[in-house]
């Protein structure tokens, strides 16, 4: 009996000891795991870091590459458009030269003011500019238009939650203004466009968003402007007014477009025309160039909220590049394997893992082999985040090796809130999520192994998901408000970036190819997706 318990008391601490080798075993791996999982968000904010460092390099590369064709082809143009400036600038000192000898005795005529000091140096050919304002004002694609800074504004979150945006204080006078060169704004077509966040505005005031001011004479001073809480965009006594009323503490895409051909000024909200009317000519020759103030009433007119990436371009823009530029967020075409945004916000993505080029649907795509996907920064996506808003987005897709549960397109926080939005099952059937405070889903085709297929996924309150294959419509949920994180997210491309917990709980990263991905801000109708179905 003794033998017998002293067997058990053996067999008792073996038991111990095994359990304790069990425990260390098991603490060990989960430092391991604890390790690894901080050696790789080290890395990804490493990544991170340089991408920005890396980004404003890199939009001012692509602008320039893009646009070098451009100016080859209207060097001559801009050569003649110049020398005319030269010449009506000749014209007008002669004729002031001629009125001075033909009145000696006439005291000289005071210049009106300006209101701050300007630069008289001839408008320059510059066919497009572009201020980023992502933490400084420099101009991107030309020398001499970088912006200098008045009173000292702050930046804050740009308004695709990714970069900045200047922050403007009214009451500190705030702005931004451009020198030594000046914009060519004299008897031509132009476009200028801007992001704005008004913030408490008054209907009695003048609020500046861009302006020209070579004198407060007719058509000899530039602005666009909010004014009556309204969309306002005039020469001096030659002006055109929006008719929506804007919203405080709210994103708004606006631009003034003028045709010198059709003599026309039109102001766009958001993509849409806002207001149209006949207009003649700006004239002005001089005069510094401002962003967040305007001088059109004497004294100046300054912003108050946000103001982000301000373009220019000497050329009357339509109003499928104006949508495009209030609606499309990001458009990568993976060709040469790029992961630059071919759209009009520049937010480049990130790679994490090896990706591979093969011939694509349309030149190019990117080879996802189970493991690397690609993410558009952390908080790239200001709009996804709010509530109901609508999104169009759209791909082409062509699964490989065999079926599995994969993640085409997940939405999410660096951490906590996440949806699979697009994802295969096991037998391959392609599958659309979105949350409601539970998820919602709307269900598509078995995707053809080895096979192109165009998938297009838009979304409204009023329609729902809607769920498209090669540019019909599939199928739908009806309508529905989805449920936002009230925070900016980001997208991950081919993968779930080892989310586990997310709702619907799928897994697995793409086995195979991607293409001509686009995000809109909007709900593209069915004959928009037909046309990017069929490039």
């Amino acid at each position: 009996q003794q033998q017998q318990q002293q067997q058990q008391r053996q067999q008792q601490q073996q038991q111990q000891r095994q359990q304790l080798q069990q425990q260390q075993q098991q603490q060990r791996q989960q430092q391991q795991r604890r390790q690894r999982q901080g050696q790789q968000q080290l890395r990804q904010q490493r990544q991170l870091v340089q991408h920005q460092q890396q980004r404003q390099q890199q939009r001012r590369q692509q602008h320039q590459q893009q646009q070098q064709q451009q100016r080859q082809q209207q060097r001559r143009q801009q050569q003649q458009q110049q020398q005319q400036l030269l010449q009506l600038v000749q014209h007008q000192q002669q004729r002031q030269q001629q009125h001075q000898q033909q009145r000696p005795r006439q005291p000289q005529q005071q210049a009106v003011s300006t209101f701050f000091t300007t630069t008289t140096t001839t408008a320059q050919s510059i066919a497009s500019a572009f201020w980023s304002f992502d933490s400084n004002a420099l101009e991107l694609y030309n020398s001499g238009l970088d912006g200098t800074l008045s009173g000292s504004p702050t930046y804050a979150t740009s308004f695709a939650g990714y970069g900045a945006a200047i922050s403007l204080t009214r009451s500190s006078t705030q702005y931004a203004y451009i020198t030594p060169k000046v914009l060519p704004f004299n008897s031509r077509s132009f476009t200028i466009e801007a992001w704005i966040y008004p913030s408490g505005f008054s209907s009695s005031n003048d609020y500046g968003i861009f302006g020209q001011c070579q004198a407060t004479s007719t058509n000899l001073c530039l602005h666009l402007i909010v004014r009556n809480n309204q969309l306002f965009c005039g020469f001096y006594n030659n002006n055109i007014q929006g008719a929506t009323t804007l919203t405080m503490s709210t994103w708004y895409h606006v631009a003034c477009v003028y045709d010198s051909t059709a003599m026309t000024k039109q102001v766009w909200l958001d993509g849409n025309l806002d207001g149209t009317h006949s207009a003649s000519a700006y004239n002005g020759l001089w005069g510094n160039t401002t962003i967040g103030a305007t001088f059109q009433l004497g004294s100046v007119s300054a912003f108050n909220g946000y103001i982000d990436n301000v373009r220019f371009e000497a050329r009357t823009k339509n109003s499928t590049e104006i949508l495009n530029d209030a609606t499309l967020h990001v458009y990568y075409s993976f060709d040469s394997g790029s992961l630059t945004d071919n759209g009009p916000n520049g937010i480049n993505a990130t790679a994490y893992g090896t990706l591979s080029t093969i011939t694509g649907r349309v030149n190019q795509a990117l080879q996802f082999n189970s493991g690397p996907y690609i993410s558009y920064s952390y908080t790239p996506f200001y709009f996804l985040g709010i509530s109901g808003n609508p999104f169009t987005i759209a791909l082409w897709a062509k699964p490989t090796g065999s079926y599995a549960q994969q993640t085409i397109l997940l939405v999410e926080q660096p951490s906590g809130w996440c949806v699979h939005y697009l994802v295969m099952t096991s037998s391959g059937q392609l599958v659309a999520n979105c949350w409601i405070g539970s998820n919602i889903a709307t269900n598509g085709p078995i995707l053809s192994l080895n096979t192109w297929t165009h998938i297009a996924y838009t979304y409204s309150t009023t329609h729902g998901i809607r769920l498209y294959i090669n540019g019909n419509q599939y199928s739908t949920t009806g309508g529905f408000t989805f449920s936002g994180s009230g925070v900016p997210m980001r997208f991950v491309l081919g993968g779930d970036s080892g989310r586990t917990y997310c709702s619907p709980a799928y897994g697995g990263v793409f086995t195979g190819a991607l293409d001509e991905f686009y995000l809109y801000r909007r709900e593209l109708t069915a004959a928009q997706v037909l046309a990017l179905a069929n490039p």
